[in-house]
């Protein structure tokens, strides 16, 4: 990428997070950041092609941070059950931290659904290997059981879990290890 388009994208980046935090992800728009940085609509669109993926490149660096802490945690750990239990609360934290990044990623319009993107196919092979440390079940059984995991703290219906369930991380926590682990 030459300096110039580079500089660009940095500088979209930028003004994106200020905003962003200050105001919120529902309410900036990408129009509103192309006017403030005086740059096209165009040139804002060739980085990004669209809000959400703005949003998945904010979150980008925590991402690799967070898929560092979590196989560091399964390093540590010779039990799933406790490399579950440490990686879902890391998780949750994850989510509520970049809950509003998270949903825009999740629930953007974009030609790439979240699910195909890097992370999640990192975080899916993650729990694919956690969950089949301490049995051997089929390959489809084992994916299904991840999808529903991961589905289960999509940004959507972890709002709907601690908003309208009135859970906290804890109990979410605690009622994924016994749907997973049937209380090993």
């Amino acid at each position: 990428m030459r300096k110039d388009a580079l500089e660009n994208k940095q500088r979209i980046e930028s003004h994106a997070a200020s905003l962003f935090k200050t105001e919120g992800v529902e309410q900036v728009s990408m129009k509103r950041i192309s006017e403030e940085l005086n740059i096209g609509m165009g040139t804002l669109y060739r980085h990004f092609e669209d809000k959400s993926a703005l949003c998945y490149q904010l979150i980008n660096n925590d991402f690799e941070a967070f898929m560092t802490e979590i196989e560091t945690i399964a390093q540590a750990h010779l039990d799933a059950k406790a490399i579950f239990i440490e990686s879902i609360d890391h998780f949750l934290q994850f989510k509520m931290k970049h809950k509003d990044l998270l949903n825009c990623v999740e629930m953007g319009k974009s030609k790439r659904d979240f699910r195909q993107t890097a992370f999640f196919e990192r975080l899916h092979a993650y729990y694919r290997r956690i969950l089949n440390m301490d049995n051997e079940d089929n390959k489809m059984d084992l994916t299904f059981k991840v999808d529903v995991l991961i589905n289960t703290l999509t940004t959507q219906h972890y709002q709907f879990l601690t908003e309208q369930r009135a859970l906290s991380n804890l109990q979410i926590r605690e009622q994924l290890v016994a749907l997973f682990f049937n209380d090993k």
